[in-house]
């Protein structure tokens, strides 16, 4: 039997399939970025990868260009090490899963609201690499942080 996606085509026919990166490379483009097919947009570090981590992998087996987002550091968080070590995690996550590229803005953990400064920070990542697909993760999330609903109003935005 044989694999369901074995005669897919390419995702598209315009764009070659681009094999994931190196587990310890992730690209970086600062002067105008290669256009993306995916990014995925959270509050924090980990929310992308808990929230659709296993739907990216897949896009990426499948030949999508794949980056991630974070509006903010997550620092401070109870119990955490420090920054430090959470944005390491996040890129050694990111690499697991074969992402192209990712970014961790510099937006106010715990104070994160949706505002023209905020709008206009993701903005900015979206015209750099023009993803055809933007996911956002999280909606009202009770007994959590209220980060993630900003973070997909800013997203939707």
């Amino acid at each position: 039997m044989s694999r369901p996606d074995a005669d897919r085509s390419p995702p598209h026919p315009d764009r070659p399939a681009v094999p994931a990166l190196p587990r310890d490379t992730l690209l970086v483009d600062e002067s105008g970025g290669a256009a993306l097919d995916v990014i995925a947009v959270g509050a924090h570090p980990d929310d992308v990868e808990i929230g659709c981590g296993g739907t990216l992998a897949r896009m990426v087996e499948q030949g999508y260009r794949v980056g991630i987002v974070d509006l903010t550091d997550g620092e401070p968080t109870p119990l955490s090490p420090g920054p430090e070590v959470r944005l390491a995690e996040s890129r050694a996550a990111a690499a697991e899963l074969g992402i192209q590229f990712r970014e961790t803005l510099t937006l106010p953990n715990r104070r994160l609201f949706d505002s023209f400064e905020a709008r206009v920070e993701l903005a900015k990542v979206f015209r750099r690499w023009r993803p055809r697909l933007v996911l956002g993760i999280a909606d009202r999330t009770p007994m959590a942080s209220p980060d993630h609903w900003q973070a997909m109003l800013i997203t939707d935005a």
